[in-house]
């Protein structure tokens, strides 16, 4: 399910204030990474370019005009893996 522009907003705001959440948020990125890129292997330049944004001082990382920034990466990379363990799910119930 996407994020509101509200929460985003808020999410983005806690990444560039508490650095405890930004640690835990790449965390969780990370722990998603592998599943993300078996159903979404092109999700490779998006998960660097995370890291590198998530790896900046808060607000420093310059966006080229149209980029996602963290969140929007986030997501994908969320939307990503929940179809990737749909589809295990979908295989490992199929009755052969």
């Amino acid at each position: 399910m996407p994020l509101s522009d509200d929460k985003k907003a808020e999410t983005r705001d806690r990444i560039n204030r508490d650095p405890d959440f930004r640690d835990e948020f790449l965390t969780s990125a990370r722990n998603m990474y592998m599943k993300a890129m078996k159903f979404d292997p092109e999700l490779a330049n998006e998960i660097d370019r995370f890291e590198k944004i998530l790896g900046a001082e808060p607000n420093s990382y310059e966006f080229e005009q149209g980029e996602d920034d963290e969140i929007g990466i986030f997501e994908k990379i969320l939307a990503a893996y929940d179809n990737q363990v749909l589809l295990e799910e979908k295989e490992a119930s199929t009755i052969n």
